[in-house]
């Protein structure tokens, strides 16, 4: 998830979208069903059951956020609902989260999930080994244009916008153009502190500077 999606507290609507890819080979199945596993690191216990230090390796555990029983006469992308697991994952103050594809009927079927791209796992081959040349160019493009995306739709919560402030270019001394000048007026240095109990002034503050037509 990016810095500005991060930012965001609540998920509306959270998706993964993946593609299957379908060979013209003879298949026994029409359907396969494809499952989507979050990868987790439990927190590793003592004798008395007490958590260690986080930083020491623990265990890793499995939880499956979704899961979809798909056509395999086509190729064609599929959606996967996350938006749970997304929130989940931003109330911890988290980014992101490692998630495993599983689809245990799909080499019988002929088919298979664009995981990476042909050029990545050419890439990967072990060094000394011939790469397979057969696949074109725009073969590769379109694995690369078919790997999978989550799209994330968010919103910051209630509480957070009524929080927020305006925000404008703060005056330092270093910008010619238009900015907010810090001004407050206290009560006490006019001499209305005797009949003003609270609050002790109001901030005034101004525009200083060119301010161009367009802003």
């Amino acid at each position: 998830i990016s810095k500005e999606g991060s930012e965001l507290s609540v998920v509306a609507q959270a998706d993964v979208w993946l593609f299957l890819k379908v060979s013209k080979a003879n298949r026994t199945r029409t359907k396969v069903t494809i499952r989507l596993y979050q990868q987790q690191k439990l927190p590793k216990r003592n004798s008395q059951g007490m958590e260690e230090d986080t930083n020491l390796k623990g265990e890793k555990g499995e939880i499956l956020i979704s899961e979809k029983a798909v056509d395999t006469r086509k190729s064609t992308w599929h959606i996967f609902p996350v938006s749970s697991s997304v929130q989940r994952l931003l109330d911890q103050g988290k980014n992101s989260m490692d998630v495993r594809i599983a689809c245990d009927q799909c080499q019988e079927t002929g088919a298979s999930l664009v995981l990476l791209g042909k050029r990545k796992k050419k890439e990967e081959d072990v060094e000394g080994k011939e790469k397979d040349g057969s696949e074109s160019p725009g073969e590769e493009e379109k694995e690369q244009s078919h790997r999978p995306f989550l799209m994330m739709l968010a919103r910051h919560s209630e509480d957070r916008l009524h929080r927020r402030r305006r925000r404008g270019l703060e005056c330092d001394g270093k910008v010619n153009i238009c900015c907010k000048k810090h001004f407050f007026v206290s009560f006490k240095d006019i001499g209305w502190n005797d009949w003003i109990i609270a609050p002790p002034g109001y901030h005034a503050n101004y525009c200083e500077g060119d301010c161009p037509s367009h802003i």
